[in-house]
């Protein structure tokens, strides 16, 4: 086996918590590598929504809002609770009070990021904002990125349009505002078209932005290079074995390694051993790379892991060749004329909470899949998934995908409802739509829900009756954008064994690892502010723990 060149800290994997990581050691004046096992870089973190939860930033002061260590504190307490060993009180702390922090540093290498005004999943608790602690990232032009522009992981979906949620949901509510801002989309398709701009939004606009800012400092990422397993001398973690242009190379890294390779979304031999039955690697939206094996080599060494049974759902719809039509959070599931009822043809949930939350009820009430029965009101006024108000495409029909019938009997036929069931729920839900309280789950009573209703709609701005033919259905899965455990972290991300001790040279960030947020979804961003947080906290540690040994 040949050696390699010789590093100081080696990332594993290129999303969202490698780059803070490899510019804190930059920072230090050590030299640290990238390696991305795929030809793409960016990882799941380029193909998602982009956002990040950040407590008390000053995009939240600048906004006049009031925020706090304390009171974030206060709020993951309230929302997360009692989450086992990757969300202990110390793993809380140091995110909400090194989160800003580590934001400011990327700021200062140029990272820009605005308030998403978007709210706390779960505002009413202790803590929460009703305004949000969500950032999203300024649009950015791929074409900065000279060579690399080509080379950022896409989502089919999303990554072609020049936006991101904080306008989305403008279109997707309805009103004068939709006009307005899918006309702002559209000068922005019209530069990316004619005049040879790649403005991006979501994902690629927070990665665009990270890699722009690691190529200036001359971070060398390594593509196509797979870590198969780690150099161990003396009970500490120096290195790592690395396949590469048809060679296996050893890459020492004497501060140590931080493991940022994903989860195991697309591995359906470790889904089908740990997570909810029915499960899927097909229902994802995590990048095709997200196999789980530096999760499994870390567990060699003696690492433990925790929440392996749980992801970031978010509940889903396919079309008839497999491909994503639609990502439901409360911002379609939560609208009026709307509904989401099991095979029995009855409600489970509120389909207005976080769409992890709705991912745990589906699974809960075995309604894997659960169906979306809207009606004519709802088709003339809202967005669902990538479906256009007024427009209805036929082939959407054709395929299976749109159910649509003149009668809710007959639409409960096409779906397999049982249709008395369907009759009944849909008799209680009119009759609470009418009265403006859904006295079964509660929809619309917090401000998260009420700011993804319409605010047109009185009395509740997510209740409206479902009783105008032709009526839909479309089958719901529990996708995810990612699974969320993994290897358990201490609050410096080093990688601890079952009985709390640390494996030397060893650390771990992002969906590697058990998350920090536990079992809930407190806020957008969730998943990519840890990420870069504890990518941050682990190289400013490694650079300290050796220069004082």
């Amino acid at each position: 086996m040949a050696q390699g060149e010789v590093f100081d800290f080696i990332i594993i994997g290129s999303g969202g918590g490698s780059v803070p990581a490899a510019m804190a050691m930059v920072n230090a004046g050590k030299r640290p590598l990238i390696i991305e096992k795929q030809s793409l870089i960016g990882g799941s973190s380029a193909r998602s929504g982009g956002m990040l939860w950040i407590p008390a930033s000053d995009q939240l002061k600048a906004a006049g809002l009031e925020d706090s260590p304390e009171k974030a504190l206060r709020y993951l307490d309230a929302v997360v609770g009692d989450a086992g060993p990757g969300s202990t009180p110390e793993r809380r702390d140091a995110y909400v009070r090194e989160a800003p922090e580590m934001l400011r540093f990327m700021e200062r290498h140029g990272l820009k990021m605005r308030h998403a005004k978007f709210a706390d999943y779960y505002d009413e608790k202790p803590g929460g904002i009703a305004q949000g602690r969500a950032l999203v990232p300024q649009r950015f032009d791929l074409n900065r990125l000279g060579a690399w522009a080509h080379r950022l992981s896409l989502h089919p979906m999303t990554s072609d349009i020049p936006s991101d949620g904080s306008e989305l949901r403008f279109v997707q509510s309805g009103g004068w505002r939709r006009y307005v801002t899918m006309a702002r989309i559209g000068t922005r398709i019209f530069r990316n078209k004619y005049l040879g701009a790649r403005i991006r939004g979501f994902g690629n606009a927070l990665m665009g932005q990270l890699f722009n800012i690691a190529l200036k400092a001359d971070v060398p990422i390594w593509t196509e290079t797979e870590a198969s397993d780690f150099i161990v001398e003396n009970g500490r973690v120096v290195g790592v074995v690395v396949e590469r242009e048809g060679r296996k190379l050893e890459l020492r890294a004497d501060l140590g390694i931080l493991i940022n390779a994903g989860g195991f979304s697309r591995n359906l031999a470790m889904r089908e051993a740990y997570q909810p039955k029915p499960a899927s690697n097909q229902w994802t939206q995590a990048n095709v790379g997200d196999t789980g094996e530096m999760i499994n080599k870390a567990v060699e060494l003696g690492a433990a892991v925790d929440l392996m049974d749980e992801a970031f759902w978010f509940p889903c719809s396919f079309f008839a060749d497999g491909t994503t039509a639609g990502l439901h959070s409360a911002a379609d599931l939560g609208k009026p004329h709307i509904m989401v009822v099991d095979k029995a043809g009855k409600r489970f949930a509120n389909e207005a909470i976080s769409h992890m939350e709705f991912g745990q009820k589906m699974y809960a009430a075995d309604a894997v899949p659960a169906w979306a029965i809207f009606d004519s009101n709802h088709r003339d006024k809202y967005t669902f998934g990538m479906i256009l108000p007024r427009l209805t495409p036929e082939r959407l029909i054709v395929s299976g995908y749109l159910k649509r019938a003149d009668t809710l009997e007959q639409l409960a036929g096409q779906c397999g409802i049982d249709p008395a069931g369907l009759a009944q729920a849909t008799t209680q839900f009119n009759t609470f739509a009418r009265g403006g309280v859904d006295e079964d789950f509660g929809r619309g009573e917090t401000g998260y829900q009420r700011a993804n209703g319409d605010r047109r709609v009185t009395p509740n701005p997510n209740l409206g009756p479902i009783e105008r033919a032709p009526f839909y259905a479309v089958a719901i899965y529990p996708g995810d954008v990612g699974t969320c455990g993994g290897i358990v972290t201490d609050e410096y991300a080093r990688a601890l064994r079952p009985d709390g001790t640390v494996i030397p040279g060893l650390y771990a960030t992002g969906i590697s690892t058990a998350t920090v947020m536990g079992r809930a979804y407190p806020g957008g961003g969730i998943s990519i502010g840890p990420s870069m947080t504890f990518g941050y906290i682990a190289a400013r540690h490694a650079a300290r723990v050796n220069d004082t040994a």
